[in-house]
C-alpha cells in the first residue's frame, strides 16, 4: 500500500491538474487508510514552499461562503492582516511571535488534508477546497507573551462565585443544535460534549429530551456545553473519511482534556440575578478567521495566568494548555436567545459594569486544561476554511439547571461567598476554587455591596 501511495503521488505530478487532484485524493484516502497522517511541520523553521508556488505573508485566503445559518460573513481579510482594526489591543501580542517564519503548513487555499479531496458545496458543504492547517504564526511560546492579565471581552469579576462538576461526556458529532439547528455536520467540525448526554442537531426540536436525558454534572444540572475538540496532529482520529473529521479537514486524535473548571462569577458593583433558565450562551466565533469579527478566543498555560494569548500557546515542560471561555454577562432581560444568537447577552464593561439598560447576571468562565502534544502538533477543530485558526475557538452551551440552583448560584455571588454545586442543591463548601480564581478580585465587593439592600435593589433599566 505504502508503494502504491508513493507511485501516484509521484505519477500525478505529471499529468493534467484536474486528474492529478483526484489522484491526490485517493492517494491521501489510501494514506489514512494505512495510518499514515500527513500533518503539519513541528518545528520553528519552515521550508517556505508548500507546493503551491506561493507565499504567504501573514495570513490567510478565506473566501469560501458560510455554512453555519447566522453567522456572519463580511467577506475575506484583507490580505489575511490581523492589525489593530480588526481585533482588540490585547489579542495579537505584539513582538512576540515565535520566529516569525511559516512553514510548509502555511494555508494554501488550495491545500487538502487527509482524505479531504471534497470540493465546495461537494455533499452540501462549503469550503473543503480551502482546507489548511494552522500556520507557524500562529502559535507562540508562553513565556514571549507579555502580562496582560486578561485580553478581550469578560473576565473582570468580583464578588462571590459558584462552581459545579461536569466531566465530558463519551459522545461526540460535528453537529451544532443552536446555530445549525436540525442541520446535520452543522458546524463541520467535531465538538467534546459536557452535561447532557442527547445532544445532537435535532435537540433544537426536542426540548423534552434535552430536559429528560441523563447528564454528567455531578449537581443533575442537564446543560448541553460543547466547544471544538483539540486533536493531537501526529495521531490518528476516530473519524478519517467522515463528515466533521477529515472531510473538513479536522485529523488527528483527540486530545482528552486533563480537567475542567465551571464557574459562574460576579462582576462589577450591582447585585446579580439568577441565571435565567433555557438562556442560550455563546463566547467566540467560529467564523472570526474570515470575518474578523466576534472572536474571543483565550489560551494560556497552567502558572501563567497572568498571560492570555489569542494563539496557540507553546507551554514549558510541566505545565498545561488551558482555554479559557469568558461568557457574556448583562442580559436584556427579555430573550433567551436572539436571530444573530449572541445580541441578547453583552459582555460588561472592562471593570465588570453593565449598561445601565441591561441586568447583570452570572458570568460564567470555563477553563479547559490539557497535557500539550509536544511542539506545534496540535490545533483545535474549524470549519474547513478558518483552517485551525485559533482565533475562532468558541463554546456554547444552553443552561438547563432548576430555578433553586440558580438562585442559589446567584445568592453565594450576593454575598461574597465562593461556593460549590453538589448534587443536592447544596452551595456550601465554601473556599478557593482552582484555576478560574487565579485572577486577582478587582474590587473590593463586600465593600461596594454595603449600600445596596439585600433584596429589591432596583436595576438601572427599571428591572426589580
Amino acid at each position: 500500500m505504502a508503494v502504491f501511495v508513493a507511485l501516484v503521488l509521484i505519477f500525478g505530478v505529471g499529468v493534467p491538474l484536474g486528474l492529478a487532484s483526484a489522484i491526490g485524493t485517493v492517494a491521501r484516502q489510501a494514506a489514512a487508510a494505512v495510518g499514515v497522517v500527513l500533518v503539519a511541520d513541528t518545528d520553528d523553521e519552515g521550508d517556505g514552499d508548500d507546493g503551491s508556488g506561493d507565499d504567504e505573508d501573514s495570513g490567510k485566503d478565506k473566501s469560501g461562503e458560510d455554512e453555519d445559518s447566522g453567522d456572519k460573513d463580511s467577506g475575506d481579510k484583507d490580505s489575511g492582516d490581523k492589525d489593530s482594526g480588526d481585533k482588540d489591543s490585547g489579542d495579537k501580542d505584539s513582538g512576540d511571535k515565535d520566529s516569525g517564519d511559516k512553514d510548509s503548513g502555511d494555508k494554501d487555499s488550495g491545500s487538502q488534508e487527509n482524505g479531504s479531496g471534497a470540493a465546495a458545496g461537494e455533499g452540501g458543504f462549503e469550503g473543503r477546497d480551502q482546507i489548511g492547517r494552522a500556520s507557524a504564526q500562529e502559535y507562540v511560546t508562553i513565556s514571549d507573551v507579555e502580562p496582560n492579565g486578561n485580553i478581550k471581552n469578560g473576565g473582570d469579576f468580583s464578588g462571590g462565585s459558584y462552581s459545579f462538576s461536569c466531566p465530558l461526556s463519551d459522545h461526540h458529532n460535528s453537529d451544532n443544535f443552536i446555530v445549525a439547528p436540525g442541520k446535520r455536520n452543522g458546524a463541520q467540525h467535531t465538538h467534546d460534549y459536557a452535561g447532557n448526554e442527547s445532544t445532537n442537531a435535532a435537540s433544537s426540536e426536542n426540548q423534552d429530551a434535552l430536559e429528560q436525558a441523563e447528564t454528567t454534572c455531578t449537581n443533575g444540572d442537564r446543560s448541553p456545553i460543547f466547544w471544538p475538540v483539540l486533536r493531537d496532529l501526529e495521531g490518528v482520529g476516530p473519524d478519517v473519511g467522515a463528515d466533521g473529521g477529515s472531510l473538513d479537514g479536522n485529523i488527528g486524535s483527540f486530545v482528552v482534556p486533563a480537567s475542567v473548571d465551571y464557574t459562574f462569577h460576579g462582576h462589577g458593583t450591582q447585585r446579580t440575578e439568577p441565571m435565567p433558565l433555557n438562556m442560550q450562551l455563546i463566547t467566540g466565533s467560529a467564523k472570526a478567521g474570515s470575518t474578523g469579527e466576534g472572536s474571543n478566543s483565550k489560551f494560556t498555560c497552567s502558572g501563567f495566568a497572568d498571560r492570555l494569548t489569542e494563539r496557540y500557546p507553546i507551554c514549558p515542560s510541566g505545565s498545561q494548555l488551558q482555554r479559557v471561555y469568558d461568557f457574556p454577562s448583562c442580559w436584556n432581560g427579555q430573550d433567551l436567545s436572539s436571530e444573530d444568537f449572541v445580541s441578547h447577552l453583552q459582555y460588561p464593561d472592562e471593570t465588570g459594569e453593565c449598561a445601565d439598560d441591561l441586568i447583570p447576571v452570572p458570568a460564567l468562565r470555563i477553563t479547559v486544561s490539557y497535557d500539550q502534544p509536544p511542539g506545534r502538533s496540535f490545533a483545535i477543530d474549524s470549519f474547513p476554511e478558518q483552517q485551525h485558526d485559533p482565533v475562532t475557538d468558541h463554546a456554547l452551551l444552553e443552561y438547563l439547571s432548576t430555578e433553586s440552583r440558580a438562585q442559589a448560584g446567584a445568592d453565594c455571588i450576593n454575598e461574597a461567598q465562593r461556593c460549590e454545586q453538589g448534587p443536592d442543591d447544596d452551595t456550601a463548601d465554601s473556599g478557593p476554587r482552582g484555576r478560574s480564581d487565579e485572577l486577582a478580585v478587582s474590587k473590593n465587593f463586600a465593600t461596594a455591596m454595603a449600600g445596596h439592600k439585600n433584596a429589591g435593589v432596583a436595576h438601572g433599566g427599571g428591572h426589580r
